[in-house]
């Protein structure tokens, strides 16, 4: 298993009804655990409630919206991984939103709050944090703790995520081993203009027998898989340089910027000039 290099960003207790953000779509994971209230958060169009004794978690890169009306009472963790191994993880996973809380899980956020207390959000407005400079300032004050503070705060991170890691399935659930093809010959190519038939042919398919197993195994179209695998490969590159919206469009196949604009707004909802602002 890879070694993941965990920065401590954002952590406490939050009760109140000012929890109604997005759209949020940010570089860190954040992880909750319910102990009153109710509220919502919607992610790919689907509205999911969160309830007391239940932990949450919210991937990094995952495009989301907050929604609470009555006063909602739960932990917060927000934290980045600097090894970028996690979001691998992510990628091939299919992990739970919601699994039910143990005594344990209690006590690890109270841990957590006792090992680092002075890093409580004093406002819950993402704006406030939810930034570049915010984001760095956060990790650059978690690098001043003692190590083996950092240490702790590492195994107890990877304890909360392991609860979720248990359920976790293969996003690329195909065997069939012309999908696996087609799969790798994308990745290893993604900036290129492929042409469904060429893919199909590659496997010795029909076009429409093509694209109807590849949607069978995958979920997506070949098509729409590949605009999913160049977005998320956009967002890396804006939270890794320097480089701007033209060029991460031409990197990735894509000479129009307002065509590659429309399709970064239909997966993240996030235009990328927002995205950077959020997280570059």
């Amino acid at each position: 298993m890879k070694t993941f290099d965990f920065a401590l960003l954002n952590q406490g207790y939050y009760n109140g009804d000012n929890w109604n953000f997005g759209p949020i779509c940010s570089s860190f994971t954040r992880l909750y655990l319910v102990k009153e209230g109710i509220a919502t958060v919607d992610i790919g169009g689907k509205n999911y409630k969160l309830s007391p004794g239940h932990l949450y978690l919210i991937p990094a890169l995952v495009t989301h919206y907050d929604h609470c009306t009555s006063p909602f009472g739960h932990y917060y963790l927000h934290f980045v991984d600097r090894s970028k191994q996690l979001i691998e993880y992510y990628h091939r996973c299919e992990l739970p939103f919601q699994i039910s809380a143990t005594n344990d899980d209690h006590t690890v956020f109270n841990r957590l709050l006792s090992l680092c207390p002075d890093i409580v959000l004093s406002n819950p407005m993402p704006e406030t944090y939810d930034t570049t400079a915010g984001i760095v300032k956060a990790a650059q004050h978690f690098q001043l703790f003692p190590v083996g503070v950092k240490m702790e705060v590492n195994a107890l991170i990877m304890l909360l995520l392991s609860r979720f890691f248990q359920y976790a399935k293969q996003s690329f659930k195909t065997k069939d081993e012309r999908i696996q093809h087609t799969l790798y010959t994308i990745e290893k190519n993604l900036s290129k203009n492929f042409r469904i038939e060429d893919l199909a042919y590659d496997v010795n398919l029909g076009k429409y027998r093509f694209i109807r197993l590849f949607k069978e195994q995958m979920g997506y179209t070949p098509t729409d898989y590949i605009i999913h695998q160049r977005i998320q490969q956009a967002q890396m590159l804006f939270i890794d340089g320097n480089l701007s919206v033209k060029e991460v469009a031409a990197s990735l196949g894509y000479d129009n910027v307002s065509y590659f604009t429309r399709l970064f707004r239909r997966v993240t909802e996030l235009t990328p000039t927002q995205f950077i602002k959020q997280n570059k």
